[in-house]
């Protein structure tokens, strides 16, 4: 019975959740937008990658007609969740602002952390038809060295707005691991929550297998590194001790000529 609290408790916050956004759809001009706001995404500022946040203004796309400005708000937690600091900046009709986080925030950034992304519009007027939108940015890992492409991903995940109970969670990664000239892989997770939560790693090989385990801190952020070499296959599972809602790692492999890619694992 108690492992179904967790689970009956996470359906409320959603249903939650969703009643107030369709209030939102139903009178914007009292409860505002309907927008999905805190979108998170992990950044790097280390040897390897700096971290470039690109917002482009996407009710030009949407809602061509209409001339609103988008007020693109920023919170940046350290790797320990602490709050390095919070900015906004506007972003007008068919603008596109481009810029490293740091210089968004200005001042200097972990290694590795979190950022938040929240954006309010400057009238509801003519994108009612839109339903829901949410703030649209792509992070752009940009090498410190020659030999490697700027990565991008894109955020689709959100803060959890209640903290989820324990309750294991385990997952096992679509993805398999493998080259020639594969030589490691770091793993990155962010906690999107307010509770402490921790996660066990297993990389699963042709000869061995390997285990970590992590301790996020509230909207704290770990790295995860695995001596991943040749052709594998590697295949990664997880297990957490909460259903946040960011549960995916990115992965960062590396390769003996020095390339880095990242995905979602």
């Amino acid at each position: 019975m108690t492992a179904l609290v967790p689970k009956i408790l996470a359906r409320a916050s959603r249903a939650a959740d969703a009643f107030h956004m369709r209030l939102k759809k139903a009178r914007p001009a009292l409860f505002g937008p309907p927008i999905r706001q805190n979108m998170i995404q992990l950044y790097r500022h280390d040897a390897d990658f700096d971290t470039i946040v690109s917002i482009p203004h996407h009710l030009s796309f949407l809602a061509p007609d209409t001339n609103i400005d988008i007020t693109y708000a920023l919170r940046v937690f350290d790797r320990h969740g602490g709050l390095v600091g919070s900015c906004e900046h506007q972003v007008k009709h068919f603008e596109t602002l481009q810029e490293p986080l740091s210089k968004l925030l200005g001042r200097e950034l972990d290694e590795h952390g979190m950022f938040v992304v929240s954006c309010h519009y400057s009238s509801p007027s003519g994108i009612d038809f839109l339903g829901m939108t949410s703030p649209q940015f792509m992070t752009i890992f940009m090498p410190r060295g020659e030999r490697t492409a700027p990565q991008i991903t894109h955020s689709h995940l959100y803060m959890d707005r209640v903290p989820p109970l324990k309750s294991k969670y385990p997952r096992r990664s679509a993805l398999l691991e493998g080259d020639a000239n594969l030589t490691g892989i770091s793993y990155f997770l962010m906690n999107s929550s307010q509770a402490t939560t921790n996660v066990d790693l297993t990389l699963s090989g042709p000869a061995s297998s390997l285990a970590r385990s992590v301790r996020l801190k509230p909207f704290g952020t770990g790295r995860v590194d695995m001596d991943a070499v040749g052709e594998g296959p590697f295949e990664l599972t997880y297990e957490l001790d909460r259903a946040i809602n960011h549960r995916k790692p990115i992965a960062f492999r590396r390769f003996a000529s020095g390339l880095i890619t990242a995905a979602h694992s």
